[in-house]
């Protein structure tokens, strides 16, 4: 592991174990975490704020799971649902996750941008695309889908889960957690029947 990356890594842990909301992920805290002095974690990280989008990058990297994509021997439409599924609100957490995605996307594009948060939206969208396209690769090897039709499979389910969760903002009586849920099932049926 580089050191770039284990300061990232020391950064993340004092994350975790912090109250949600109360990191402290100042330059002496995560520098004393990673075992360097204040002056070697400048070098990697020239100011805070470059520290914590190394932080969120990789805080984006590994929040999407494959969950058991690989495991030939379960339905495929079910394998991919349960991997898109983490990209939908659940019942316990719909609000949130519905206000965390708009926030993303007003931050990244609205009237007061910020670069920053539009990187950082962009990079998520990379993981995303990146995770949709391996599990489909998968399905396609597997024989379930046309090579040729994974970029555009792609596509359709990435737009249909940020419709889904623009609908559920707009239209929370229509677009409820369960009918969000339905649709995912739904346009995978379609699209792996096809």
């Amino acid at each position: 592991m580089s050191k770039r990356d284990e300061i990232v890594a020391a950064a993340i842990r004092l994350a975790e174990g912090s109250q949600p909301g109360h990191a402290n992920l100042s330059v002496r805290a995560v520098a004393k975490e990673a075992g360097v002095g204040p002056s070697t974690l400048r070098h990697y990280f020239p100011t805070q704020a470059d520290l914590h989008e190394a932080v969120a990058r990789r805080s984006i990297d590994t929040v999407v799971k494959d969950f058991s994509i690989a495991d030939a021997n379960r339905d495929p439409a079910n394998r991919l649902y349960e991997c898109c599924a983490q990209f939908l609100p659940t019942h316990e957490h719909r609000d949130v996750q519905l206000e965390t995605w708009f926030s993303m996307h007003l931050h990244a594009l609205g009237a007061e941008k910020r670069a920053v948060s539009r990187r950082l939206l962009e990079h998520g969208h990379r993981v995303t695309y990146d995770s949709l396209h391996r599990w489909l690769n998968l399905l396609a090897e597997e024989g379930h889908l046309d090579p040729t039709e994974v970029a555009p499979t792609a596509t359709a389910l990435f737009t249909t889960v940020d419709g889904i969760a623009l609908h559920s903002i707009i239209s929370p009586e229509t677009m409820t957690v369960d009918a969000a849920h339905e649709q995912v099932k739904w346009t995978i049926s379609k699209l792996l029947s096809s």
